[in-house]
């Protein structure tokens, strides 16, 4: 498994180890799983930069690709598949966020 930490992802790992308690701690330490599970919770919530506009213009882009399969269901006279109906509520998610963000940095 190959997994690549920040130097502030790095210390957020030490730091959530620092709070297990200690009477929850192996003889030996921390047990492997206990870090691997925290390495991995870090790992998988880290956050990027991404510059507002290129961010709209994959918002735009997937939005696109899901239309074409939302209206190619409903031209055939099919439900639209949940995997469309799931990734456009990501999308939304998305826009919204980047919405929020640029008026608070206005």
């Amino acid at each position: 498994m190959d997994i690549s930490l920040s130097d502030h992802e790095i210390r957020t790992v030490l730091a959530r180890l620092e709070d297990i308690p200690e009477d929850q701690r192996t003889e030996s330490g921390i047990s492997s799983g206990a870090a691997m599970e925290i390495i991995s919770n870090v790992s998988e919530n880290r956050q990027v930069t991404v510059p507002a506009e290129l961010l709209a213009s994959l918002i735009q882009t997937a939005e696109q690709a899901l239309w074409k399969r939302e209206w190619a269901a409903r031209d055939n006279g099919l439900a639209v598949p949940e995997f469309v109906t799931r990734r456009q509520a990501v999308v939304n998610q998305a826009r919204s966020l980047l919405k929020n963000n640029t008026h608070e940095n206005d």
